[in-house]
Parts: structure tokens; C-alpha cells; sequence
């Protein structure tokens, strides 16, 4: 769907510090000061506690939200193309012992030399390839490719 907006999705691993650490520092506070507090007698209970809860966040961080970019509408008549995505999903991802990393179902040989690093996987669904960049935290400005390959799309009908 969000490639049909020619939005770049970016999924990255849980648990991993840096890049994941705010929305998992969230989903703890929330869980500590919602879920932890009160017995939910129905989900709209639920729901009427974790409003309250973030509507609370949201005033706290008002001048940092209304410093971000305002948000797009979704364009009228836009109908998401599932069967043919075109377009980029971004990957991080921690290499194994041997250098290979998980994504889409398979598992691919990045570089034997970047074992237990970060890498970021640049999935080009138009190009067909794959691109791994090795991710520096010491200079994050510079990303070298570590490996090309080619990778096509499956063709399976999507349900929707």
C-alpha cells in the first residue's frame, strides 16, 4: 500500500538500540502506565484509557509535533497496486556469524567479512536487485555496498 503512495516503508529490527529504540521506549511506557494499571473491563475501556494516555504524551510534545512536516492527503481515486509493486522497502538488518541475513522469507550471503553488523538492505522492486550497504555507527556517513543481487518479485495472485 505505501508503495502505491510512493512512500519508501522501512522495517527495521525490534530490539535493536538506535534505530528502534524510541517506539520501544513508547510501547514500554505505555504498557507500564496503561496496561500494567488498570483491569479492562471491555476494549472500549481499553481504548477510552490509552486515548487519555496519549492525548497526555501528545500535549507534552506539542511544540516538537507541530515542528514536524504536515502530512499529505491520500490522493482521490488512488487504488494500491498489490499484485505489481514498484518501488523501494528499506531492510536493517544484523548480519550472522557467517555474514548472511533474513529478509523476505530467504536467507542471503551478504559478506563474510561484516559478521554481527548492521546492514541496510535496499530492495528495489522496480530494478529487481537487492543492494546490502555496510552501516557504520562510528562514520554513518559512510555506507559502503557490500553485495548486489538480483531479486524478483514474486508472481502469486494476491487475495485480498
Amino acid at each position: 500500500m505505501a508503495l502505491s503512495l510512493g512512500v519508501i516503508p522501512v522495517f527495521t529490527p525490534p530490539r535493536e538500540t538506535g534505530f528502534q529504540a524510541s517506539i520501544e521506549s513508547y510501547n514500554g511506557r505505555w504498557q507500564s502506565k496503561v496496561w500494567s494499571r488498570f483491569h479492562f473491563e471491555s476494549r472500549q475501556h481499553l481504548r477510552s484509557q490509552s486515548d487519555k494516555y496519549v492525548r497526555a504524551v501528545r500535549q507534552r510534545a506539542a511544540t516538537r509535533i507541530e515542528g514536524a512536516p504536515t502530512r499529505w492527503e491520500v490522493p482521490n481515486g488512488w487504488q494500491p497496486n498489490y499484485q505489481n509493486p514498484e518501488g523501494m522497502i528499506i531492510f536493517i538488518r544484523r548480519t550472522t556469524d557467517r555474514g548472511s541475513v533474513t529478509l523476505l522469507g530467504r536467507t542471503f550471503e551478504v559478506s563474510k567479512t561484516w559478521p554481527h553488523r548492521l546492514v541496510r538492505a535496499e530492495v528495489d522492486l522496480t530494478a529487481s536487485q537487492i543492494d546490502f550497504y555496510a552501516l557504520r555507527r562510528r562514520d554513518p556517513s559512510c555506507q559502503p555496498l557490500l553485495k548486489s543481487i538480483e531479486y524478483h518479485f514474486p508472481k502469486r495472485p494476491f487475495k485480498e
